[in-house]
């Protein structure tokens, strides 16, 4: 008797955290799809609204991503204007490297460790 195959699923996981006074910091890990684009811009933007001065999106734990990716953290970026202390991405391995790029944020003056990580 043969057994169908297992079909791997990977799970997008975020974990919302405060790395320093004022800061919120998104992590992503897993696959970045559409469902998790509209939960990482509505989680960002509660994060502006509970008015936290620096967002930090970290999308070195990101196994794989879907095309909705790019316009999340595009967005995400986007919500600079309303922090005192911008936005960093964290992005310095593979996919979440090339997804930054992919977005237009691969400009090393963009891209920053998070000092408190």
């Amino acid at each position: 008797m043969s057994h169908p195959a297992a079909t791997l699923c990977i799970v997008f996981t975020l974990s919302i955290d405060a790395p320093a006074a004022g800061a919120a910091r998104l992590r992503l890990s897993g696959h970045f799809d559409d469902v998790a684009a509209r939960q990482v811009l509505h989680a960002a933007a509660d994060a502006v609204q509970c008015g936290c001065s620096r967002l930090v999106l970290d999308l070195d734990g990101l196994s794989s991503w879907d095309d909705e990716a790019v316009f999340a953290v595009t967005g995400c970026t986007r919500l600079a204007r309303w922090l005192t202390d911008g936005v960093a991405v964290v992005a310095a391995i593979s996919p979440g490297k090339d997804l930054a790029d992919r977005a237009g944020i691969g400009v090393p003056a963009m891209m920053a460790t998070c000092p408190a990580c």
